[in-house]
């Protein structure tokens, strides 16, 4: 099994850190900004089971990627945990030493499949969450399906870990009449809400920037509700700008001690007001085996057919360290700047 021996660097001078994982392009959701029901009808021909990446080829690939830096991995979809046998997965995933593990799934069979994952050696868990409301939730992900069922999930992973993420996509006159009450119900010991900015992957979620609810407009809102202190960054490439709550209102500031979520956190992922393309550290694995080097990318390096031909370990590594050394992207900098490709991938493909 191989170890992480180092660190790749793409032409930017940006490490290879993470791997997104979709284990899947299927999604019992439809929501509005990844997989607009207009687009994606009931029988929309997602991808079948011999054209994604089996287990021990998305274990190939983590293996390769490891002397290259990697540190951390997310698996995600579409919707995860429509992927069989997915705590199978997890559980090889923990075997690798060092290796962070981590799920972001809707969270709608999540509270039934939490034990196993668990049990698996599942590190952590993010759920979507866009809105409290039931009607608005209801019209937000496009099916019909309860919000109580996200929220016991979202309990559930916290009594499992002491802690749990929950990403808000915010979209002007859709959801963003959500943002106080979704404070409020977060403001809790072990919670980390992230308002994540509306953005433009892929080109069928009729995306414009006046649908984008910028996170400065959001942290003054809920700066209303209480005092709230910023952050460091857990590690360099962490892409939410962080706030904790306070539970003094007018406490004065203690400069000799660093501030503390003790009593909750909200987040702030502000790709289009404040790109961090900079320090991003993230590469994805399509759940048809190609891997994108940007979540904005026109198209991916195909690495089912070499991982199908029985390419070896070291010429695996040595195709991902050339994909990786000759990157790049910084979409998000350059957004408006200069034209965007007519092709981007679609979300469901590659994950958030």
């Amino acid at each position: 099994m191989r170890v992480n021996t180092g660190s790749m660097v793409d032409l930017l001078g940006r490490p290879l850190r993470d791997l997104r994982i979709s284990v899947t392009d299927s999604c019992n959701f439809r929501c509005t900004y990844c997989l607009p029901a207009h687009a994606f009808p009931a029988d929309y021909p997602f991808l079948s089971g011999s054209q994604l990446l089996t287990f021990d080829e998305i274990l190939r690939v983590v293996e390769a990627a490891l002397p290259l830096g990697l540190k951390k991995v997310k698996l995600t979809g579409g919707e995860p945990l429509l992927r069989s046998l997915l705590p199978e997965l997890v559980r090889s995933l923990s075997k690798f030493p060092g290796l962070e593990t981590g799920l972001i799934t809707n969270g709608l069979h999540l509270e039934a499949l939490l034990p196993r994952l668990v049990d698996a050696g599942l590190g952590s868990v993010t759920v979507s969450l866009d809105a409290l409301d039931p009607e608005v939730f209801s019209r937000m992900t496009g099916n019909g399906h309860s919000v109580e069922a996200i929220l016991k999930a979202i309990d559930a992973v916290h009594r499992a870990y002491g802690t749990v993420k929950i990403n808000t996509v915010l979209l002007r006159g859709e959801n963003d009449d959500q943002v106080e009450s979704l404070a409020r119900h977060f403001r809790r010991p072990g919670f980390d809400l992230r308002f994540v900015e509306f953005m433009d992957v892929g080109t069928l979620n009729r995306w414009s920037r006046e649908r984008v609810v910028p996170g400065d407009e959001v942290l003054a809102r809920l700066q209303l509700l209480g005092t709230l202190t910023p952050l460091p960054k857990k590690h360099a490439g962490e892409t939410s700008e962080r706030w904790a709550w306070s539970d003094v209102p007018s406490a004065p500031s203690d400069e000799t001690s660093a501030p503390s979520a003790g009593q909750g956190s909200v987040g702030f992922i502000n790709s289009v007001t404040r790109p961090f393309c900079g320090d991003c550290s993230r590469v994805r694995l399509g759940a048809d085996g190609r891997l994108y080097t940007c979540l904005f990318s026109a198209k991916g390096f195909d690495l089912r057919a070499p991982l199908r031909r029985g390419e070896s370990a070291d010429a695996l590594g040595a195709r991902l360290a050339a994909i990786w050394s000759g990157r790049s992207d910084r979409y998000s900098e350059l957004r408006g700047v200069t034209p965007a490709a007519a092709d981007r991938i679609e979300m469901f493909a590659v994950g958030g």
